[in-house]
């Protein structure tokens, strides 16, 4: 946020370009001593842009494309940032968006903005923030917010050079250290990735803090020592960066560093470290080299160091399309038992001592890819909303610790998913059923259509008469005949009814058709069903 000066600085994020001229135009923002340092029409523009420019101020629409203007003040402070947020509702949506007072949001604008509401809230924000500088504790304050933005755009830039390469922009060693406080300089470059894999089964934070226990060992070493790295915890895998001149002290160095590990944490876990090829340019370093290496430790053995270079040896590689077409027919039309068959033919490709750790790797990838599209596809065609748990799974796979776990994970996975779709699918398709009869019995006296039942189910009129066939045992019309004539029976018992009148009741509009559909059905006519059952 903002130093030592008396200037603030201030985020304009809206997805109308004319409200975003507005709010710059409207007033005058030298005046209040505020620099606006950026202008987003993006809620993911504006989480990104707060990141790197920690402003003091962020003026934003609650209805924002990408993430709402409430998912921006919660992602970014889970990020440990606090700027002063200015929420812009219309009338309508005003209530929603004073829901952000849980968040510590003060100041709200209901469209239309004017002139004295916006100077009013900016004013009463920098009052606040005058009142904080003039405390005593400021300058140490001011001093860990610093240090605490900095680490989170290291981080920030961390994540985008291990994770979306394509994406980073590209500077040189010096604007780098400048930017994120690092003292990168020229020599090589190398990835490094820490698994640990526990002894007894750990709940998700206690393996986090097992994470952030190691994570910290290592950076103590880390920082002891000539080698200059810098790391991040993320998807539950400690990555770094190495910055170093010597190949021979590096490699002295990780044993020291996997000895260390092995030693104090040996009671809880086996420690994996998977290295990288060597680079001589930042930018082309591969965290994926390092990840494949820490995955291969379920064929090569855990507890150990893994150089990406040794995975040369394996040649073999997974018929990739043939698995893939496959398990996505399987996922298509629901199909366990091919599901079941396919993870035992899997089971031998792994068997092979040869097969490439990178050719496992990418079928996890794809495969959960795959299971991701299709599921939601499933759900989409029957009308749900899903949330795919994907880095819940990526977890998963990346924990397991040898051959029979990876594919057990898989495996669960894929047929988990297909089950509970099958399962809820179930319970919609009988709620479907259920509505239906519901309705047929409340109109019994209209001329009730197929077409207009699954209208009012809003299904598929196709799909609703398969699926009323399946869950009956009887077609929509037949049913509707038997409901029909069955009510009509309990009419013809009581005689202050015409049987025309009966007739009509139970949508008949013509009597003698009435009475032939009766008699085909019941096997006599209604006069004689009539007096059969009144005497």
């Amino acid at each position: 946020m903002n130093g030592g000066n008396l200037m603030f600085s201030a985020i304009l994020a809206d997805d109308e370009i004319n409200i975003l001229n507005l709010l710059e135009g409207l007033i005058d923002w030298n005046a209040l001593n505020i620099k606006i340092a950026a202008k987003c029409m993006t809620g993911t523009e504006t989480y990104q842009r707060i990141l790197t420019e920690t402003p003091d101020i962020v003026i934003i629409d609650i209805k924002m494309p990408g993430l709402s203007g409430l998912e921006v003040v919660r992602k970014i402070q889970e990020q440990n940032i606090f700027p002063n947020f200015i929420l812009i509702s219309g009338h309508k949506e005003f209530e929603y968006a004073r829901s952000a007072i849980q968040y510590g949001v003060e100041n709200y604008l209901v469209k239309p903005i004017n002139k004295e509401e916006l100077t009013e809230n900016l004013q009463q924000i920098i009052q606040r923030m005058e009142k904080e500088r003039s405390s005593k504790n400021y300058e140490k304050m001011l001093e860990n917010q610093i240090e605490t933005n900095l680490a989170i755009s290291r981080t920030h830039f961390l994540k985008m050079l291990f994770l979306s390469p394509d994406l980073q922009e590209q500077k040189s060693l010096e604007e780098l250290n400048q930017i994120y406080g690092l003292e990168l300089f020229s020599g090589f470059f190398r990835v490094i990735s820490i698994k640990p894999d526990t002894k007894k089964l750990f709940t998700l934070p206690q393996y986090q803090i097992l994470l952030k226990q190691i994570y910290e060992y290592a950076c103590q070493k880390f920082h002891a020592s000539s080698q200059k790295a810098y790391g991040i915890i993320d998807n539950n895998e400690i990555i770094f960066l190495m910055n170093y001149t010597s190949e021979e002290e590096l490699a002295v160095f990780l044993i020291s560093v996997f000895e260390l590990l092995k030693n104090k944490f040996y009671s809880y876990c086996y420690v994996t470290l998977g290295i990288s090829s060597r680079r001589e340019q930042l930018f082309q370093v591969s965290f994926q080299e390092a990840h494949a290496a820490v995955i291969s430790r379920i064929f090569l053995g855990k507890h150990r160091i893994i150089d990406y270079s040794s995975l040369s040896q394996f040649k073999s590689k997974l018929n990739l399309s043939t698995y893939l077409e496959q398990i996505g027919t399987y996922i298509d039309t629901l199909n366990l038992s091919g599901v079941e068959k396919l993870f035992l033919h899997l089971q031998e490709d792994f068997s092979n001592d040869t097969i490439s750790p990178s050719s496992v790797i990418d079928l996890c990838a794809k495969f959960l890819e795959l299971l991701k599209d299709q599921i939601r596809n499933q759900y989409q065609k029957a009308g749900i909303d899903y949330d795919f748990p994907k880095k819940q799974y990526q977890a998963q796979i990346q924990n397991a610790s040898s051959k029979e776990d990876l594919i057990s994970t898989l495996k669960h996975m894929i047929i988990g998913e297909i089950s509970a779709f099958q399962k809820l699918q179930y319970t919609k398709d009988s709620r479907y059923i259920s509505q239906a009869k519901e309705y047929i019995h409340d109109h019994l006296d209209q001329n009730i259509t197929l077409n207009e039942v699954a209208e009012m189910l809003y299904i598929n009129p196709s799909y609703f008469s398969t699926l009323f066939k399946k869950e009956t045992g009887e077609t929509f019309s037949n049913y509707i005949t038997q409901t029909r004539i069955g009510r009509s029976k309990e009419l013809l018992r009581d005689l202050k009814y015409s049987i025309s009148e009966i007739s009509a009741m139970v949508g008949y509009q013509d009597s003698k058709y009435f009475s032939k559909v009766f008699q085909k059905t019941v096997g006599i006519k209604p006069s004689k069903f009539r007096k059969l059952y009144t005497n």
